[in-house]
Parts: C-alpha cells; sequence; structure tokens
C-alpha cells in the first residue's frame, strides 16, 4: 500500500505534535536497519562519527557509547527531531560524548576534516542535490575516513510504488556508487541486501 503523502512529508521533516508520532513510530521501524548499519560501521573508542539526520538519537546514542571518548555528533534539519535525540542523548550530551545540531548533508555545521566516520540511514531520498550533500561530507571527513549511507535501492520496484515520488527521490545504488565517485571518493562498495533490499553504500575519502 502506498505511504499517504502527509505522512510522507512527516518521514522527511517531522512537524508538530504529529512529528512527535512519527518520531516514536519511527524509532520501533528503523531500530533493525540501524542494528546492521552500526555492525558494519563498527564505531571504535576515540573516534569522531558524525550521523546525518539523527533523527530519534537512538542510533546515535549507541555509537557515543561506543566511541567515548570520542564524539558522536548528529545534524538534523527537524526541530522536532532535534528535540526528540537531545533528550534521548542527555547522559551522552552531559558526559561530552554525543552533540546534536541543527545541520542538513548539504550544510553540515562543522568544520574541514572534523570526522573519522560519517553515516546515514534514510535521508539520501530526501536531499535536494546528492551531488552536493556527497561534496559537503566528504569536505567534513579526515582524509582515509568512511562514508556509509543506507537506503531503499531505487531498482525495487515495491518501494518504488509505496513511496510518494513527489516527496522521496529513489536513487539506484549505481548511480549512488557514479555519484561518490564524482564527488572524490574512493574504495566505494554497494552491497545490496536480498532480504531487505536495502543498499549498504561504503566509500573513502
Amino acid at each position: 500500500m502506498p505511504k499517504p503523502e502527509f505522512i510522507a512529508r512527516q518521514s522527511a521533516h517531522p512537524t508538530g505534535w504529529l512529528g512527535h508520532v512519527v518520531a516514536r513510530v519511527m524509532a520501533v521501524h528503523t531500530a533493525a536497519a540501524n542494528r546492521r548499519v552500526i555492525a558494519r560501521l563498527e564505531p571504535k573508542p576515540g573516534e569522531n562519527v558524525l550521523e546525518i539526520g539523527c533523527g530519534h538519537g537512538r542510533m546515535l546514542r549507541e555509537i557515543a557509547r561506543r566511541v567515548a571518548p570520542g564524539l558522536a555528533a548528529g545534524v538534523d534539519p527537524s526541530d522536532v527531531m532535534r528535540s526528540v535525540a537531545r533528550r534521548t542523548l542527555r547522559r551522552e550530551i552531559d558526559a561530552g560524548h554525543a552533540s546534536v545540531a541543527e545541520g542538513s548533508a548539504d550544510e553540515v555545521p562543522f568544520p574541514d576534516a572534523r570526522f573519522d566516520k560519517v553515516v546515514s540511514v534514510h535521508t539520501i531520498y530526501f536531499w535536494p542535490d546528492l551531488a552536493a550533500g556527497l561534496r559537503e561530507l566528504r569536505r567534513v571527513l579526515r582524509e582515509g575516513g568512511e562514508l556509509l549511507l543506507a537506503f531503499h535501492d531505487g531498482s525495487h520496484p515495491q518501494k518504488a510504488e509505496a513511496l510518494p515520488a513527489t516527496v522521496y527521490t529513489l536513487h539506484r545504488a549505481e548511480a549512488v556508487a557514479d555519484a561518490l565517485e564524482a564527488a572524490g571518493f574512493h574504495e566505494i562498495v554497494c552491497e545490496i541486501d536480498p532480504d531487505t533490499h536495502l543498499c549498504y553504500a561504503r566509500a573513502r575519502r
């Protein structure tokens, strides 16, 4: 069944009371994917990791616990999601191992080469410019740093039918790989999970 457009828009940028409902629903629906992503990301003590679209903050909290005394930084364009994430990460923020700020893939409020790893799950559908977003993420990665993106592969017909094209831009894995190369990344690998049709795109600066 296609996702109603007003729900899709809340998924892209949660607002108001409905945004808080969406945050709770997303925390449940994204849990399995987030666990798989963390297993692939392998955050280590002392690393600085950035999450684009940190949403409810549960994945960022797990990253923060693993990288301490390093920093797990999250950015999100939604006021609602930043508020939820800060509550989720209250202890980690107080301990100095996490931060949550306004931002997006194409506007990251951090200096060049700040992070060892950058990760984002289910957000590239909403980036206004894929190429610009990838260039910005490369900017904030240190030399040799790793980018990991997880997203529904655009070649999967059921996802294309279920997600409104007015809100979601679904990218094929091959197109993302080409965009990563054009942005200056190397060691690019795109792996599609045959069970979930989730694509994991990894690359190094």
